[in-house]
């Protein structure tokens, strides 16, 4: 039987009542709290019994602090004097506990109380929590914009949606804890000043495990949308050099407090060492991990090498859904078959698709295409909207006088089997470049040829792609 245990206690910082009330639950089954830290609140094995804990704020003390001040020490002596016995501090917070039925409580004036509850909390847990708002509403800014102006780009990568969702929910639980405090803080201090009451404190204990639980549900759907892609392993190699960052700056400022250093020396050590570890040591350590990565799990392996001009390129021979073979006999087998996805989500998937001769044999022509499949069919006109401004890149702009304008004309879809069919028109000339409009995907496709495309190529393209 163990006889000690670590627990992640999940309290906003200022929450006195919800974490005396769970302490007393926890000793009532059997557990003692003797220690808090970044990795949790340790426990010890105790006889179960009705004990009581108060916690108290301390707002002259600091996370850096390498043992308690002296004002500390005698106050940890007078709680001590009147039966409250230290069972672990965090900074500010001091949690005490008593085994008397019924304990004179420690703080006897509300006023005081919530008084010191301010200080501690605008120390600490208020700074962080703006500082996190603050950021959070940068990169949620960030989502959206990208949203509107790539939409594509966004909603067919896990990637992006993992990180926009991730934000969002940090900006949501940042915000519910700065307006959560600040509204019991304005009833408490009221309530204090008006009939000496305290006003209980309430947190957002079950907010933020579910926050938690849908972060980390989306990063298990992240990777499971990966597979077994070297992108599942640089996502876990991403989250196990975050996590061992944070884990040697907090080890490092607790050993300097074993040390015995002030506290101004651990804080402007941790400072630094965070920059370092943040924006050096993560990032060559990331780009490495990511390197290794790549070099033992190759994406794709081509079926031969050729040489030309001192350069070598690689052969593939991937099963596409269109060639050129589908389109016109040719008598040539020197081609190189590719198709990649580009990006895949649950709302959109995008695959590129090339079919090119040797470089040794451009005579022959090239086959350029990718295939927008829309999932979600509420999605699909926006999608079509940002790949017609894309097909042409003139972005709604008014038309300059010169040969090098794109726009796309519609034209006739009925020959493609689609819905809606348009082309490109460079500088006043039709190009042999199309968008085709099915039903739940969206075809562009070039043909870099000199000739006019026959009503038995457009059905070939529909039958091969349309569907």
């Amino acid at each position: 039987m163990k006889n000690t245990r670590r627990n992640f206690a999940f309290f906003s910082f200022y929450d006195r009542t919800g974490i005396e009330a769970y302490l007393e639950r926890q000793a009532e089954n059997g557990w003692m709290l003797d220690k808090t830290s970044a990795f949790g609140w340790h426990f010890r094995r105790i006889e179960p019994k009705k004990i009581h804990f108060s916690v108290v704020y301390f707002a002259k003390a600091s996370a850096f602090d390498p043992e308690p001040s002296e004002a500390q020490l005698a106050f940890h002596d007078f709680c001590e004097h009147a039966g409250w016995k230290l069972a672990a501090s965090n900074a500010q917070m001091q949690i005490f506990y008593n085994e008397a039925p019924n304990p004179t409580p420690i703080e006897t004036d509300a006023t005081l109380e919530v008084s010191a509850i301010h200080a501690s909390t605008k120390k600490s847990h208020l700074t962080s929590y703006y500082l996190l708002a603050g950021v959070g509403i940068l990169q949620a800014a960030l989502f959206f914009w990208r949203l509107i102006s790539d939409p594509i780009g966004v909603l067919a990568s896990n990637a992006n949606l993992f990180s926009g969702m991730c934000w969002i929910l940090m900006l949501a639980l940042s915000a519910t804890e700065i307006v959560g405090y600040h509204t019991w803080h304005k009833r408490a201090k009221s309530a204090a000043e008006l009939d000496g009451s305290f006003v209980e404190t309430k947190g957002h204990r079950n907010f933020q495990i579910v926050i938690l639980c849908m972060m980390l549900l989306a990063f298990a759907f992240l990777l499971i949308s990966y597979g077994g892609s070297k992108m599942m392993l640089i996502a876990f190699a991403s989250v196990a050099v975050v996590l061992g960052v944070t884990a040697i700056i907090v080890c490092t400022s607790e050993l300097m407090k074993k040390m015995k250093l002030s506290a101004k020396i651990n804080r402007n050590i941790t400072i630094l060492l965070t920059l370092v570890l943040a924006f050096g040591f993560t990032g060559v350590l990331l780009i490495s991990v990511i390197s290794r990565i790549t070099s033992f799990l190759p994406e794709k392996v081509p079926v031969d090498t050729y040489e030309y001009n001192g350069w070598t390129f690689e052969v593939y021979r991937d099963e596409l859904p269109l060639t050129i073979e589908d389109l016109i006999e040719i008598d040539y087998d020197g081609y190189s078959y590719e198709i990649r996805t580009l990006d895949k989500s649950v709302f959109i998937e995008q695959k590129e698709a090339t079919q090119r001769p040797r470089k040794d044999a451009l005579v022959h022509p090239d086959l350029d295409y990718s295939i927008t499949t829309v999932k979600m069919p509420f999605m699909y006109e926006l999608c079509k909207k940002a790949l017609l401004d894309d097909f042409a890149h003139n972005y709604g702009h008014p038309e300059p006088e010169d040969d090098m304008w794109e726009e796309h004309i519609k034209i006739d879809a009925t020959p493609w089997g689609a819905n809606e069919a348009y082309q490109l028109k460079l500088g006043g000339e039709l190009q042999q470049r199309f968008l085709l409009c099915y039903d739940n995907c969206i075809v562009e496709i070039d043909f870099d040829w000199d000739w006019q495309l026959t009503s038995e190529q457009m059905t070939a393209v529909a039958e091969n792609l349309g569907k």
